[in-house]
């Protein structure tokens, strides 16, 4: 493989160092891979995309993970040669000793033509420049390679400060147009009525919690268990409907977020 350490700096350019490696796969601090659809709606579309990535790709694909966090979709990808790479600034809490590249995503340290695929979920909206971003991923990419991605549209702040973006279809298509890709194909992750579905647990946390909480019974919350209890069954039973209900939002402009299949 034709992996450079070098490969695509330039003078000036910011220093790239190899991930320390563990002689085993560390533990993941945020396992998001088998969240279920009714506690984070977003990813699980996210989670649902890679799984069809993972199907779809060939034995002995060569396939770069750009922005890979702790490699959770690692395990996706065993019949691939994976890569993986990433910046290693976005969670704190997040361990990046999986990673075999830590690097900025807009001066990959790969030669041109690297890779037969590139995976690149919910990265670009934490980028400052991601049309660099994409140019690059475009310049490691082989001729008839694909890249997928993911990015939301209806989503709260998160791993800030790092928070830039909210896309359009319209957006991405321009963002992939300009970095040279031929074949563009854009898809909602959800659609309106999902849209609401996920809301609804977030404005469940604002509820009290209920229980034990550092050691000592929190009275109040146990007062409010059977009424959180009763909410939570209510707020699965509106989920479920409004799940149901997405079928019929045929124009999905109003999406949590987008998958993307790129071809160069």
């Amino acid at each position: 493989m034709p992996f450079s350490d070098n490969a695509g700096q330039t003078a000036g350019s910011p220093k790239v160092l190899p991930a320390c490696k563990e002689p085993s796969a560390p533990k993941l601090n945020d396992d998001f891979t088998s969240i279920s659809k009714f506690k984070d709606t977003g990813r699980w579309y996210v989670n649902s995309f890679v799984k069809l990535v993972s199907e779809s790709l060939p034995p002995g694909t060569t396939i770069l993970d750009a922005g890979a966090g702790e490699c959770a979709y690692k395990k996706y990808f065993s019949h691939c040669w994976y890569v993986s790479v990433d910046l290693a600034i976005g969670e704190e809490s997040w361990n990046y000793g999986n990673l075999d590249y830590i690097a900025p995503l807009d001066n990959l340290p790969f030669a041109d033509k690297t890779f037969e695929a590139i995976l690149c979920t919910e990265v670009l909206e934490h980028l400052e420049q991601p049309r660099e971003t994409v140019k690059e991923l475009f310049r490691v990419l082989k001729p008839g390679g694909k890249l997928f991605l993911t990015v939301p549209m209806a989503h709260g702040e998160h791993q800030v400060p790092h928070d830039f973006f909210r896309y359009t279809s319209y957006g991405l298509r321009s963002i992939c147009s300009e970095a040279g890709f031929n074949e563009v194909a854009i898809a909602p992750l959800g659609g309106m009525f999902t849209r609401w579905a996920y809301e609804i647990p977030l404005i469940m946390s604002l509820f009290p919690g209920a229980g034990i909480r550092s050691g000592k019974i929190n009275l109040k919350g146990l007062a409010l268990l059977p009424l959180r209890l009763l909410c939570s069954a209510a707020v699965r039973a509106a989920q479920g409907l409004l799940f149901a209900l997405d079928r019929f939002d045929r124009a999905k402009n109003f999406p949590l977020g987008w998958s993307v299949i790129a071809k160069k």
